[in-house]
């Protein structure tokens, strides 16, 4: 009741999950001849979800003394609200995996799981997989080999599948009221605001080859990879227009297609009695598109909304890259000083025809670097990691560089880059209170970085014979401590709505907290 123009609310919540498991499998192994190893497993499993929750609520109270222990003491008490979600997964399994001398391996796998968050005749997936090897490092013309110590050629291929929507997405629901006729008050049942449709599992169909090699006693370590993968019946929400009277609706979009080559590298570079220095390198190029959408019809995503920019800045478009920004190009300012927008159409007008592509947040390129030097009792130890080639939509920029009327705290260069008849090539536009803004490239830029995400300096202090201690260690480390990058804004590690279609976004992302740590361990 402290609060201005409070006259005191209290309220309890209560939620309670359960989760039911049950898993029986059978596994078999044997060898055969020596040569011949065999090992199979079968099985079920069920899980069973439950989600109750209770809300209580009530307002005005003459003293803050109740807190929450006595709700009907309030002039307004609220209505009561409580809810039950209930969703189950039945899945029958089984894998045989079959290996000669330990030079050619098989594995072979087949699931079949049943949701029942999808809709009749859509509820049973089904999802085989098969993998073979050859570890040529076993073959006669390689085994007395001094140089090479482990060889193997792999490949893969294999379908999963996600049930990753609502436990009721699928239903027509109704949610209850309450509304007044005369002077009483009535119960009502409506529909919400998503329309539920017929859905089925996504799917995502993979196929791997790779190879892996040792050298030197496996003193270094190359793997390298190249896959495809394949995503049908992409599970997405799809906005609405309100002339529907729904806002959105969940459906089977269509499919996307990600593939690209991983490279690993490990090496124990020195390998001294008092000195030792482990590295490893790990990159992956990545490139995706979407492949398949319904009826071939676009759909706009990533909905933002602050204050003056309130539009889509997405785009699912056959061929595209998944998350594609999509918007106009910037062409300079008018003679008053607003932005101009670049005329696609050549009509002579700005419409929604002439938004093209202006970014992409799927970076060409994702690295890491790891290494870890110890010197007789010192350890030293970092990690670097960064990607190449991705954009981010900066929608923190928008109010905070060109909302004027509202007097929000800005950039500095706003008040020294700003359009004049005198700087006519300006940063931002002319400063005014009726600012108009679209979704163009002016909001994005180049998010790719390179972080030191971790260092570690220790010290383990000798410690002398003992039956009760046997480490004792200090250290000192710091984390994302360094960031090199382009990106304006405060963090280039950003996404403010998650991945899938949303990627890219950031929206007042609180920064990656930059940390210092002095501890011991010790060990007993």
């Amino acid at each position: 009741r402290e609060f201005r123009n409070s006259d005191g609310i209290a309220e309890i919540q209560v939620s309670s999950v359960t989760s039911l498991l049950s898993e029986n499998t059978i596994s078999y192994n044997n060898t055969f001849s020596d040569r011949h190893t065999v090992s199979a497993v079968v099985g079920y499993t069920y899980q069973h979800f439950q989600t109750e929750g209770f809300n209580a609520r009530s307002q005005g109270f003459l003293s803050d003394v109740f807190q929450t222990s006595n709700l009907g003491a309030a002039s307004s008490p609220g209505i009561p609200q409580s809810n039950f979600i209930e969703s189950a997964i039945l899945s029958w399994l089984g894998r045989v995996n079959y290996s000669y001398r330990d030079k050619y391996l098989l594995t072979a796998s087949f699931r079949a799981d049943g949701s029942s968050r999808f809709s009749e005749g859509n509820k049973w997936g089904y999802f085989p997989s098969a993998a073979v090897a050859w570890r040529l490092s076993e073959e006669d013309f390689l085994k007395s080999s001094k140089v090479v110590s482990d060889l193997k050629i792999r490949a893969s291929w294999g379908v999963t599948g996600s049930q990753a929507i609502n436990p009721y997405a699928t239903l027509n629901r109704l949610d209850a009221g309450n509304t007044i006729f005369g002077n009483s008050l009535y119960v009502t049942f409506a529909p919400g605001t998503t329309l539920p449709s017929d859905l089925k599992w996504e799917t995502t169909e993979q196929f791997d080859a790779g190879v892996d090699l040792g050298i030197l006693n496996d003193r270094i370590v190359v793997s390298a990879d190249y896959f495809v993968k394949n995503t049908r019946d992409l599970l997405n929400i799809v906005r609405l227009p309100s002339s529907m009277g729904f806002t959105q609706t969940i459906q089977n979009v269509g499919g996307v297609q990600n593939k690209g080559v991983e490279l690993s590298i490990n090496a124990h570079i020195v390998s001294r009695p008092n000195f030792n220095w482990n590295a490893s390198v790990n990159t992956t190029f990545l490139s995706n598109k979407v492949t398949k959408l319904a009826g071939g019809q676009d759909i706009l995503t990533n909905s933002v909304s602050v204050l003056i920019l309130n539009d889509n800045v997405g785009i699912l478009r056959e061929g595209r890259p998944i998350g594609q920004f999509f918007g106009y190009l910037e062409d300079g300012y008018t003679d008053q000083g607003k932005i101009k927008y670049l005329d696609l159409t050549g009509d002579g007008l700005i419409t929604a025809d002439d938004k093209t592509y202006i970014g992409n947040p799927n970076p060409d390129m994702i690295f890491g670097l790891n290494s870890s030097v110890s010197y007789k009792n010192f350890e030293l130890s970092f990690f670097i990691q960064g990607t190449v080639g991705n954009d981010i939509f900066n929608v923190s920029s928008a109010p905070s560089t060109l909302d004027y009327g509202q007097g929000l705290n800005g950039p500095k260069d706003v008040l020294t880059d700003h359009w004049t008849p005198e700087n006519p090539n300006a940063k931002y536009p002319k400063i005014s209170r009726q600012s108009s803004v679209e979704v163009s490239d002016r909001f994005v830029e180049d998010g790719s970085y390179i972080r030191l995400k971790n260092i570690q300096l220790a010290y383990n202090i000798p410690v002398q014979k003992s039956n009760w201690i046997r480490r004792f260690q200090v250290y000192v480390s710091g984390q994302n401590l360094l960031t090199g990058t382009d990106y304006s804004w405060w963090d280039p590690e950003v996404n403010t709505k998650g991945l899938g279609t949303n990627r890219g976004i950031d929206h007042y992302s609180y920064p990656t907290t930059k940390s210092y740590t002095v501890g011991l361990r010790a060990g007993f």
